[in-house]
């Protein structure tokens, strides 16, 4: 299906089709995604009370930003800046019972303007999460129909699930884009863009629906995931890499690395080998 008509129409995207995550639900990815810790060797306790990439980067002078529009940081974002914006009433991107994504770049360039220097901003999407697929975007970006509209999926064909779940697609495919030209516009930048999901989403394959199933018996749908990468042009990155290594397996435990990388941070924690960007 055409989900992706704006990304599909650039030539600077860089697409990694086998990432996958370190759990299967928000409480679990996005403590380990931000950790120093692989997947196999994470805990709760090791997440909670060891700094993460966030401390790192901001005890090395970068100024992190974190927005949420997604039930909170799990911790991760404690002692950092926050934006919440789960309970904002600001039009046109709020409603009585939430916020469409876009909310997050409301007033975004205000703080790029305010705050000089490297600046690492994390964007916290709702996205595709469930079972409310049909409220998570503009009714401008229904393409596919008719759609699930219930929070109950077992009153809904399996179809309509689908199409309101790439309803959502359309509309982040129109969120990044838009990201992305902001950011191009930041030309006294080197700016760059890593989207990444925390878990993937079951929409009935084999009669499992939404997520959270344990890891090791979670089926593909849950833990496979997309990583998009997008830099402007002076941004320092060897594309020719990128486009070699698009097809290979990486996970949540390269975010780490690649964060510190992308900022040229010098740390014994620092593994190269798990730099996506590192040449």
């Amino acid at each position: 299906r055409d989900t992706n008509p704006l990304l599909g129409a650039r030539s600077d995207i860089y697409s990694f089709d086998n990432f996958y995550s370190c759990g299967t639900e928000t409480t679990v990815s996005v403590p380990c995604m931000f950790s120093a810790f692989k997947r196999t060797d994470f805990t709760y306790e090791k997440g909670r009370y060891t700094e993460n990439v966030l401390d790192l980067l901001q005890k090395s002078g970068v100024k992190v930003l974190w927005r949420d529009n997604d039930s909170g940081c799990k911790y991760v974002c404690d002692r950092v800046s926050i934006d919440d914006f789960n309970s904002a009433k600001i039009d046109p991107y709020c409603n009585s019972f939430e916020c469409h994504d876009e909310v997050l770049l409301h007033n975004l360039q205000d703080y790029i303007n305010n705050n000089s220097g490297d600046k690492l901003i994390v964007l916290h999407k709702k996205g595709n999460h469930g079972p409310a697929y049909y409220k998570r975007y503009p009714a401008a970006f229904e393409k596919f129909s008719p759609v699930c509209q219930s929070n109950e999926l077992q009153d809904c064909k399996d179809q309509e699930i689908i199409n309101a779940y790439d309803n959502i697609v359309v509309y982040t495919d129109y969120f990044l884009d838009k990201l992305i030209k902001q950011l191009e516009a930041n030309q006294n930048y080197q700016t760059a863009m890593i989207y990444v999901s925390d878990h993937g989403e079951s929409l009935g394959e084999k009669g499992v629906y939404l997520h959270a199933m344990p890891y090791w018996v979670a089926p593909k749908e849950q833990i496979h995931i997309p990583f998009i990468f997008w830099a402007s042009q002076d941004f320092a990155v060897d594309r020719q890499k990128l486009t070699a290594v698009q097809q290979q397996e990486f996970s949540h435990d390269n975010l780490f690395h690649t964060l510190l990388g992308i900022f040229k941070v010098q740390t014994v924690v620092y593994d190269i080998m798990l730099d996506l960007l590192a040449t």
